[in-house]
């Protein structure tokens, strides 16, 4: 751990967002967090979800953010992390984050949506729903 606190010291992205998952496994999620909120910082994409996860569960933060959340989801899916955008979209569908960004869940996020999920985006296709409705 020494060499990775070192590596992260002298400002190596990877090494500040491997010390977050290695205190985020022994519990430890608010060193977790400040590792991985430094890497984020970096702009390591994966970093990025990551820190909107732990805001969107409250963990390693003093309470829940969505709105927060939603900022670095949409940062980590505009730089291409699909899980990213899953979450964000998810988010969305049922009104958390921003609220006048949950039309955001059936527009500009669904091809990603979609894409993740392994479902072809032809540019044309249906949202789910009771009254499921076209969507080019």
């Amino acid at each position: 751990m020494a060499l990775l606190e070192k590596a992260a010291g002298q400002g190596h992205a990877c090494a500040m967002f491997s010390l977050g998952d290695i205190y985020d496994t022994r519990k430890e999620h608010e060193q977790g967090f400040k590792w991985y909120s430094k890497s984020a910082e970096t702009g390591l994409p994966k970093a990025m979800y990551t820190i909107g996860v732990c805001l969107d569960k409250g963990e390693g933060v003093s309470a829940m953010d969505h709105p927060a959340a939603a900022g670095w989801y949409r940062r980590a899916a505009d730089a291409g992390v699909g899980e990213a955008a899953f979450s964000l979209s998810g988010m969305y569908t049922v009104g958390r984050g921003r609220a006048w960004q949950t039309m955001l869940a059936s527009s500009s996020l669904l091809p990603s949506f979609l894409e993740f999920n392994g479902i072809p985006c032809s540019g044309e296709h249906y949202l789910p729903g009771p009254t499921a409705r076209r969507h080019t």
